[in-house]
C-alpha cells in the first residue's frame, strides 16, 4: 500500500526498513503494478498567455503619442494668447515674437514627425497589347531571331 502511495517501490522499502531488493524481487514475483501515473501538462501549459503586454518600444510610441497631442494642444493655446497680446504690440515687436513663436513649433513638429512628407503611389496604368499587335511584336520577334542566327552562322568559330 505504501509503495501505491508513493508511487515508488525502492522509496517504499526504506520507508520500512526493508531491502530494496528483497521488496523489487517480491514485486516481480507477485506481479505488483503500480498505477499508471497521470501525465500532468508542464506549469507554463497550464498558465493562461500573459494578456496585454507591452514591449518598450510599443510603450515609447504611445508616450509620444500623447506627448504629441498634448504639445498641439499647449501650442493651440499659446498661440491664442500671442495673438490677443500682439494685437497689443508694435509692428517690429509682433515680428520678434511671432518668429520666436514659429521656432517653437518648428521644433515641437520636427520631435514629434508633424511634417513627414505624405507617401505618393504612383501607379501606370498600362493596357495590355491587343491581338494585332502581338502578332506584330511575334513577326518582328521572328525577325530578329532570324538576324541574330544569320549573324552567329557567318562568324567564324573560335578554337
Amino acid at each position: 500500500m505504501l509503495g501505491i502511495a508513493l508511487g515508488n517501490w525502492r522509496e517504499a522499502a526504506r520507508q520500512c526498513g526493508l531491502s530494496e531488493g528483497r521488496v523489487l524481487n517480491w514485486v516481480v514475483r507477485y506481479g505488483w503494478k503500480l498505477p499508471k501515473r497521470i501525465e500532468a501538462p508542464h506549469p507554463r501549459e497550464v498558465l493562461s498567455p500573459v494578456v496585454g503586454v507591452v514591449t518598450p518600444a510599443q510603450s515609447l510610441e504611445q508616450r509620444l503619442k500623447e506627448d504629441a497631442e498634448a504639445t498641439r494642444i499647449g501650442l493651440s493655446a499659446a498661440t491664442r494668447k500671442a495673438s490677443a497680446s500682439l494685437a497689443e504690440c508694435d509692428g517690429d515687436e509682433v515680428v520678434y515674437v511671432a518668429a520666436k513663436l514659429k521656432d517653437v513649433v518648428n521644433s515641437a513638429a520636427q520631435v514629434h514627425g508633424w511634417n513627414q512628407p505624405a507617401v505618393n503611389v504612383n501607379i501606370a496604368n498600362i493596357p495590355m497589347p491587343t491581338e494585332e499587335e502581338r502578332a506584330e511584336m511575334r513577326a518582328l520577334d521572328a525577325k530578329l531571331d532570324a538576324f541574330a542566327k544569320l549573324i552567329k552562322t557567318s562568324r567564324p568559330q573560335d578554337a
